[in-house]
């Protein structure tokens, strides 16, 4: 008796989100080949290549050992909230670092970078953290309602 798989089954978004993906990157690719003087194609080019590496060769690998380390250090409970603050916090981290740094602030224009970003950037990384807590506890204590109540384990 042979196994039989059945294929994946895709959202009926697929097709359309991937045939649109498709349109905007070739609007992009042949934006940058016509207006040559101003999207300058092989440096445009050389930055695709080297961001792709960076990701490939180091983001990518950190993000597997720290997921794995987190897989390892906690329990089933607080890995999936704990995993999706750490991805958040990244994100904000890397988007805010310029601002953070102030790169671009010119003395001149006092309109340019004029918030306390390193100080936001704390407190948006508290929010997320602080969700991420919720999310731990409600887990914590839906799973105590369900073992008190007789429940079998989830």
């Amino acid at each position: 008796m042979s196994q039989q798989t059945m294929p994946p089954s895709r959202s009926r978004w697929f097709v359309p989100c991937l045939v649109s993906g498709w349109l905007v990157m070739g609007f992009g690719v042949t934006r940058a080949l016509s207006d040559s003087r101003d999207a300058h194609p092989f440096a445009l080019v050389v930055h695709v290549v080297a961001f792709d590496l960076a990701h490939d060769l180091l983001v990518v690998p950190l993000i597997l050992v720290v997921g794995w380390g987190i897989g390892r250090a906690l329990p089933a409970v607080a890995r999936g909230p704990v995993r999706s603050a750490c991805a958040v916090s990244a994100m904000f981290v890397v988007v805010a670092y310029p601002l953070v740094r102030r790169w671009g602030r010119r003395p001149t224009n006092s309109s340019a970078l004029p918030l306390a970003y390193g100080r936001n950037l704390v407190l948006v990384l508290a929010m997320v953290w602080a969700v991420a807590l919720a999310a731990i506890v409600i887990r914590v204590v839906h799973l105590r309602r369900a073992v008190v109540a007789g429940a079998p384990h989830p």
